[in-house]
């Protein structure tokens, strides 16, 4: 297996794993939202953060040094779809790691409305990625 392929895979299963966490934080973990009462769902929530945070920290590192290679291997100055879909992956992955800096400086209601629209704005970038990956070799 050459060093490529070790590369796409990883690259394959860290977006994969990167989006999964995405989507269960933007569209089902809210719902819980009604089965529990506020205290609740704010302990829920902080437990379930720090593990999170420590895997999406490793793995959107690899994602993001695999997509570093990838975008060397791969790099075509007329491609314009590579290059929307490189600066849309740099602009998810600072997200991540710039959420906790902009997070911890808004409490209670505001804060949970700003966390609602970071993570819809990152599915929504991450959706805008996918769509990209499929079509940047075909046009």
């Amino acid at each position: 297996m050459t060093f490529l392929i070790v590369a796409k895979l990883i690259h394959i299963a860290s977006a994969i794993l990167f989006i999964g966490c995405v989507y269960f934080r933007t569209l089902i973990l809210p719902r819980a939202r009604f089965a529990l009462d506020s205290a609740q769902f704010e302990a829920m929530e902080s437990a379930l953060s720090p593990r999170t945070r420590l895997i999406g920290k490793v793995n959107n590192t690899l994602l993001l040094l695999s997509g570093f290679f990838l975008a060397h291997t791969y790099f075509e100055p007329s491609n314009v779809f590579l290059h929307i879909k490189m600066t849309l992956g740099l602009v998810v992955i600072a997200m991540f790691f710039g959420a906790p800096l902009i997070m911890h400086r808004f409490m209670g209601a505001k804060k949970q409305k700003i966390k609602t629209m970071y993570h819809h704005t990152m599915f929504a970038l991450m959706a805008a990625i996918i769509i990209l990956s499929q079509v940047m070799f075909t046009l």
